[in-house]
């Protein structure tokens, strides 16, 4: 019949240190996330992922600056072309 003490004690024990490995070789996405936010606009200063679309910028810039150029929120970015 087993399920004792001692082997439930080991079993967690397992888990544990299952756990604690996931952790320390990651674990969270977090870090990464915020590391590969590396576009910002030069107004406000809000960050963009790295893989963010030409559109995505242009949006940002319309909406949130509509008196400035894309170039101006956005240096070193190449502007969508329209199409």
């Amino acid at each position: 019949m087993g399920g004792g003490n001692g082997q439930k004690s080991a079993t967690a024990r397992a888990r544990k240190q299952a756990e604690a490995a996931k952790a320390a070789k990651g674990g969270s996405q977090l870090k990464h996330n915020a590391a590969a936010q590396s576009i910002i606009c030069a107004t406000c200063r809000q960050t963009f992922l790295c893989n963010s679309t030409a559109a995505k910028l242009k949006e940002h810039s319309d909406s949130k600056h509509p008196k400035q150029t894309f170039e101006q929120c956005f240096p070193g970015q190449t502007a969508p072309s329209a199409p």
